[in-house]
């Protein structure tokens, strides 16, 4: 199975951090976000980065702070 990519053209993120809420996975207009299908693994995954468009709804929708600018040094929020 492929490595999952953890960052986009536009946003980067820190899957250790998701607690599932799913939030992200609903905002998503291009349904560039999904769901790990590992037992016991529940977070989100880019399923399709290259379809990314930069909206940032997932920046913004994130309560835990999954998701951030890839050249920010501080979450953005």
């Amino acid at each position: 199975m492929a490595m999952k990519r953890t960052t986009t053209a536009y946003v980067a993120m820190n899957p250790r951090r998701c607690m599932a809420c799913w939030k992200c996975v609903e905002k998503c207009p291009k349904k560039v976000i999904g769901k790990t299908g590992f037992l016991g693994h529940r977070h989100v995954i880019f399923e399709n980065a290259d379809a990314c468009i930069g909206c940032n709804k997932c920046i913004k929708t994130c309560p835990q702070g999954v998701f951030f600018k890839p050249d920010a040094s501080v979450l953005v929020r």
